[in-house]
């Protein structure tokens, strides 16, 4: 099975709000990059160190009225917190949650030679940590997960397939 959890969605071109969650080495940018080129959203990729004002600069910048994909954010239970905020304040919808699955031991591959094996194992630790408190932020249902191992371009497949089988 593909799908683990359902979601929220919307319309793309309706004012999406697409957030792809995951570990380091997950595939977020990859996909952030496939769905950019296919609904032309511009992307928000978020640094591990963005404050939330620096999020609420970008945000502002990128949005357009027509949505967006937000690429890393939010990686903690506080950023949840504020991404909710912001939502309502810009009158936004609900945004459409997409965490890619990819099992440490994968993410280990990908990374190696890229980054210290301790520092690594700091960033894996801290987002089993944060994505389990960001997971009892969001109700049930409100986190699409999606398995991220398989080859890029069906990854990014089943993502338009949620969002298209979605329309309100």
């Amino acid at each position: 099975m593909l799908l683990v959890m359902s979601g929220l969605a919307q319309t793309p071109g309706k004012g999406l709000v697409l957030v792809l969650i995951g570990p380091p080495g997950s595939g977020k940018t990859t996909q952030a990059e496939f769905l950019t080129k296919k609904y032309h959203l511009p992307v928000l990729t978020a640094d591990s160190g963005m404050s939330n004002e620096q999020f609420d600069v970008r945000l502002k910048v990128l949005n357009s009225g027509k949505g967006f994909i937000i690429d890393g954010y939010p990686a903690t239970h506080a950023q949840a917190q504020h991404l909710a905020v912001v939502v309502k304040q810009l009158n936004l919808p609900s945004p459409i949650i997409i965490q890619l699955d990819v099992p440490d031991d994968v993410v280990r591959q990908r990374l190696a030679g890229k980054e210290k094996p301790e520092a690594l194992e700091k960033r894996l630790s801290g987002y089993h940590k944060e994505m389990d408190l960001i997971r009892r932020y969001y109700p049930q249902g409100d986190i699409w997960t999606v398995i991220g191992t398989r080859p890029p371009q069906e990854v990014s497949g089943t993502i338009e397939m949620l969002i298209q089988d979605r329309k309100p």
